[in-house]
């Protein structure tokens, strides 16, 4: 009897670190989510596509080569990333970037799930997808 007790035991702890391995996963893929406020008058970072300010190429890149990879089970590694426009601050709006990972290039599409705020100071709430 007591071997199934251990067996017990053992299958316990492993069902509790899944958990807590989830748990972790679901916090750090949530950082897919993410939000830029385009202070469009004081940064002068003032870029616009098809009349609507929009989130800067640069800023999609570096947010997502920092994000991508944030646990070694989520994700891959990448390097590289390269977005070919700036995203408009248009709910809906998409486009794909590329990166390379494992000596190959991937494809990352981006989206903009919520825009707030003033005409001249929208904040921008857009996700990349893994």
């Amino acid at each position: 009897m007591r071997h199934s007790g251990f067996v017990v035991g053992a299958v316990g702890g492993a069902i509790a670190v899944a958990a807590v391995g989830a748990g972790f996963t679901h916090v750090f893929a949530a950082k897919d989510l993410q939000h830029t406020t385009l202070d469009l008058i004081r940064t002068g970072m003032y870029v616009t596509v098809d009349g609507h300010p929009a989130v800067p190429h640069t800023i999609l890149e570096s947010r997502i080569e920092g994000w991508y990879h944030p646990l070694p089970w989520v994700g891959r590694k990448i390097h590289d990333v390269s977005c070919p426009t700036h995203l408009p601050a248009v709910v809906g709006a998409r486009e794909t970037c590329t990166a390379r990972s494992d000596g190959g290039r991937i494809e990352i599409p981006v989206s903009v799930v919520e825009v707030e705020g003033k005409p001249t100071e929208p904040k921008v709430f857009w996700k990349f997808e893994r």
